[in-house]
């Protein structure tokens, strides 16, 4: 099917993105077989782990410590395993790609820990301008999920341990007296929610203080956005490149990210938002309540991200980076 493709469109440029979820690295000797010009962009860590990179070692070293041995394999994949998976795969970029990119120099940094290397860092980006919401629009969305009169905190993205929900729940037993009409809106599925109160040991009914959305689609998105109050990522494992982020200030608001992959890049610590280890509840709590107490200084972040997002992160610089990279090759 590929060949045929390929066929019909008879293309100068191969662009490949996440081979492993849909296609096999094979289909990079495919696509050499029509042009020499074949590039990649990875965007997680797959090319090298068989998980969401969040080892206890990772964690214990705020990131620093990318490596994963055998027993780690083992671990993330069971009788799966497969020992000839990585270097296949690094034998398949080495004869087949002319470009690889990373989208975060921490991803960046763990390829090259893994020997996969000649890496490229090409940040993504975002249509800045593509964010204007109808007022009325988004008030509709607030009645739907009764959201006035509250302090919003939206978790969006995929639901997981890994993704930072037991940290997120515990800060939210933590600042739920002192902030009583504070909410939890979270973007995805409430079963998948309900799971991961369950695996952080929560017993407790927090339907009081959360909303579930379910599935939303992109104009949706844009008026969570736009309804919250503060943007949280308080993800576990190398979070790459976390497009919320980019999103959150996009829409000028304040985000309290993690130090864990490549957030730091994106959100500038006690500029844009602040950038610290989840794990740390006691200081989590502590910067939620500050930017949902101090209106001043959480607009003032906001709108410091919004020119961040602007300036660096735009996606015509993207585009343009991505031409710049394809001409010189």
């Amino acid at each position: 099917m590929i060949k045929k493709e390929m066929e019909r469109i008879k293309p100068n440029i191969v662009h490949a993105h996440n081979l492993h979820r849909y296609l096999t690295y094979d289909a990079l000797r495919v696509a050499c077989e029509y042009t020499p010009n074949v590039f990649i962009t990875l965007h997680d860590v797959f090319s090298f782990a068989f998980h969401r990179l969040n080892t206890r070692k990772y964690l214990d070293s705020n990131g620093k410590d990318v490596s994963l041995r055998f027993t780690d394999h083992w671990k993330m994949t069971g009788l799966t395993f497969n020992p000839l998976r990585n270097l296949l795969i690094r034998s398949a970029l080495r004869k087949n790609v002319r470009g690889i990119v990373a989208v975060s120099h921490a991803l960046k940094r763990a390829l090259d820990a893994h020997n996969i290397q000649g890496i490229r860092v090409i940040h993504n980006g975002i249509d800045v301008q593509d964010r204007h919401c109808d007022e009325r629009l988004v008030d509709d969305f607030k009645n739907r999920f009764d959201l006035h009169r509250r302090k919003i905190i939206l978790f969006g993205g995929r639901i997981s341990p890994d993704k930072g929900t037991g940290p997120l729940l515990d800060v939210l037993t933590k600042i739920r007296h002192n902030i009583p009409d504070v909410l939890l809106l979270v973007t995805g599925d409430e079963k998948r929610w309900q799971e991961c109160v369950k695996r952080a040991g929560y017993k407790e009914d927090f339907s009081d203080i959360v909303r579930c959305t379910g599935w939303l689609n992109q104009d949706q998105m844009k008026y969570a956005y736009v309804a919250a109050d503060i943007v949280t990522v308080p993800s576990l494992c190398l979070d790459c490149f976390p497009q919320t982020n980019l999103e959150a200030m996009a829409a000028r608001k304040p985000v309290i990210g993690t130090i864990f992959g490549g957030t730091p890049e994106s959100v500038l610590d006690q500029v844009t938002g602040f950038v610290l280890d989840p794990r740390d509840t006691d200081l989590f709590a502590q910067k939620l309540s500050l930017l949902l107490h101090d209106e001043t200084l959480a607009k003032k972040m906001g709108e410091a991200g919004r020119r961040r997002v602007e300036e660096e992160f735009s996606l015509s610089k993207q585009v343009d980076t991505y031409l710049e990279l394809f001409e010189k090759s």
